[in-house]
């Protein structure tokens, strides 16, 4: 019998099925599990586990993620590098017994091995969708010490980021290639118009500025907030890439409020100056930055983000217009 493709399964199939492949993981990170829950399902996969001793661990399986091991490697000596200044708080990696940072273990649905890493619990609560204006210029000032950091240090040998100084970071262009007749025709020429402007800016910011490892994903939704500071988590699109492109990816997620971008920026000038650029290639970043979300999200296996890219496409027209039209870019909806 035919057994359904993981990409077509239910949400609750899915997890499901991943479930005793984290049970597997907690074992190998010599975990025992007295609750373990799925508390997010989408690039990749994170569980919450609590262990017979009341420990709390995050365990992230990384289900769809394009890291090779070298580049996990490269991540975890980041955290690691980070952990040990103090400046930014980072989850507390958890080794194997034989000292390892990562384990895998076969998983024939999706035809790979599905590598994990586990880190302690981060204390507090994170940030998500309305941060304050507060977190906001805490964000920034976060943004600024990890570039600082960054611009100094180097991953050690027999590990290393992938480049990421480009509109589609790392990824594959599903855009062009893969799933052009998925796109509706106003999306399609828009997108035509609006690539070749963001290729340009990129060549035009790497011939500007040096590349350093950042965040890359660095929005509310990965920073834990507690007593009144930040702690940074999931560095899993990590890379060599621009500052003033990492930026750029922080700020698109508040563009709908207003006065977000000067609270942001007051919180970065606090540690570093700002990297300067014209006002039309921040834009221009944050445009791109909407762009690299379309084409990750149109080869997602996860039903729920499946199911949303009609609606995604639908804004990604309006602010593909709008930004055709004024030069800037809005969270259009």
């Amino acid at each position: 019998m035919t057994q359904t493709p993981f990409a077509q399964r239910s949400q609750r199939a899915q997890i499901a099925m991943l479930r005793p492949v984290a049970r597997q993981l907690c074992q190998a990170f010599g975990v025992a599990v007295q609750t373990l829950t799925c508390i997010n399902h989408g690039f990749n996969t994170t569980y919450a586990i609590v262990d017979q001793h009341g420990y709390k661990y995050a365990l992230r399986l990384n289900t769809h993620s394009l890291r090779d091991e070298k580049g996990l490697h490269a991540e975890v000596a980041w955290m690691q590098a980070l952990a040990a200044t103090g400046v930014v708080r980072v989850p507390q990696l958890r080794q194997t017994p034989h000292g390892q940072y990562m384990a895998s273990v076969p998983f024939a649905p999706l035809g790979k091995e599905l590598t994990a890493t586990m880190a302690q619990w981060l204390p507090g609560r994170i940030v998500g969708g309305r941060p304050s204006y507060q977190q906001i210029s805490a964000l920034g000032s976060l943004s600024a010490q990890l570039h600082q950091h960054s611009a100094h240090w180097r991953p050690p040998p027999q590990s290393d980021f992938p480049s990421i100084n480009r509109v589609l970071l790392n990824s594959p262009d599903h855009l062009t290639h893969q799933r052009e007749s998925a796109l509706p025709a106003e999306l399609r020429q828009l997108l035509d118009e609006v690539r070749p402007q963001l290729d340009a800016l990129f060549e035009e910011l790497n011939a500007q500025f040096a590349l350093q490892p950042i965040h890359a994903d660095l929005h509310p939704y990965n920073v834990m907030w507690h007593q009144g500071g930040l702690a940074v988590f999931d560095f899993d699109d990590a890379g060599y890439g621009l500052a003033i492109q990492d930026i750029a990816n922080s700020l698109y997620y508040v563009r709908d409020m207003a006065h977000a971008d000067e609270a942001f920026f007051c919180g970065y000038q606090r540690i570093a100056p700002v990297p300067a650029v014209r006002p039309q290639a921040l834009e221009g970043l944050l445009m791109a930055r909407g762009v690299v979300l379309l084409n990750d999200l149109l080869v997602m296996t996860n039903p729920a983000d499946a199911a949303f890219v009609p609606e995604y496409m639908r804004r990604m027209t309006l602010r593909l217009r709008h930004f055709v039209a004024t030069g800037r870019f809005a969270l259009c909806t």
